[in-house]
């Protein structure tokens, strides 16, 4: 007589473990804003532009903005060429918007280094917040701290990148406490510069802001006229939000929050030239690409390019 076979116990399954969400990453995120935005407005009311380069000297200055300048238009053509435009192109849609605001308008020395830092932090904080590359949000963060020490509205970017993690996120930055810990990599070096800075100028200064009579008053009519003429002038950045708008409409608040920090810089008396709205806009254009591009795709970008130095040597801003 045969006998059954005893059944053989299957193993139960393991239930995944359930990835909690941050349910206070928004308000957490955005309050960062206000902050830079009211350290900036005192500063600019007491003359401080620049923790480090008030005092220096002005060859320094300018030897420091060649530097930078070099630094920008190599991070952002590199990051176009592996995208799949060639050097050429790449190098033309990167330099011509600059040069063409160049030939038109001054710049401010200190903004236009503290601006180019920006750029590359810009690079390593979206390695960091989307791809989860831990060495990015160093980079994002050192990088940061040295604008700030730079141009101290530079604090404002390092807060409105902050803004935007939470539409930018990865799925692994939306578990609990991961965007206390990522607004942490980014603020912190900030922070300490500033901080540092605050206890120097206490220490060795009549105060850490010592009061002046003020410059002007918060004028955000003006701001809003200086992001709107900015915005204006910067075609790829224009054409860069449509595509954003139709292919990722969740990371569109993020990528136009740019914007209302022009406008918001503008309107405390951080007074923004020409030349570093135009390179903010473009360089957030830029960065926002993320996938290779056909033939069809990086062509029409150098059209948008050679048309935004035509419009601002014809229409200056």
């Amino acid at each position: 007589m045969a006998s059954a076979s005893p059944p053989v116990a299957l193993p139960s399954p393991t239930p995944s473990p359930r990835v909690s969400r941050d349910r206070w990453r928004w308000p957490r995120a955005l309050l960062i804003l206000p902050l830079p935005l009211l350290l900036t407005f005192q500063a600019r009311r007491t003359g401080v532009v620049s923790p480090l380069l008030d005092r220096a000297d002005p060859l320094v200055v300018s030897m420091l903005v060649v530097l930078a300048s070099g630094l920008w238009c190599h991070v952002l053509a590199a990051r176009l060429h592996r995208n799949g435009v060639p050097r050429v192109v790449a190098a033309f849609i990167v330099a011509g918007p600059g040069l063409a605001i160049c030939a038109v308008g001054t710049t401010d020395l200190p903004s236009m280094i503290g601006m180019a830092l920006v750029v590359v932090a810009l690079d390593g904080y979206l390695r960091f917040v989307v791809e989860g590359q831990t060495l990015g949000g160093f980079v994002a963060g050192i990088t940061l701290a040295g604008a700030a020490a730079c141009d101290l509205a530079t604090l404002v970017y390092m807060a409105a990148l902050a803004a935007a993690v939470p539409f930018l996120a990865g799925t692994w930055a939306r578990q609990a406490r991961a965007t206390t810990a990522i607004l942490a990599v980014l603020a912190f070096p900030s922070v300490a510069v500033c901080l540092g800075w605050l206890y120097v100028r206490w220490r060795f200064g009549a105060g850490p802001l010592a009061h002046e009579p003020p410059a002007s008053d918060f004028d955000l009519v003006g701001g809003a006229v200086a992001a709107i003429s900015g915005l204006s002038h910067c075609l790829l950045y224009v054409a860069s939000a449509a595509a954003v708008a139709r292919h990722r409409r969740g990371a569109l608040p993020a990528y136009l929050l740019p914007i209302a920090v022009v406008a918001l810089l503008v309107a405390v008396g951080a007074s923004r030239s020409t030349l570093v709205i135009n390179l903010f806009f473009t360089a957030v254009a830029l960065t926002a690409i993320r996938t290779p591009l056909v033939r069809r795709e990086w062509l029409t970008l150098a059209a948008l390019a050679a048309g935004q130095v035509g419009l601002v040597l014809t229409w200056p801003p």
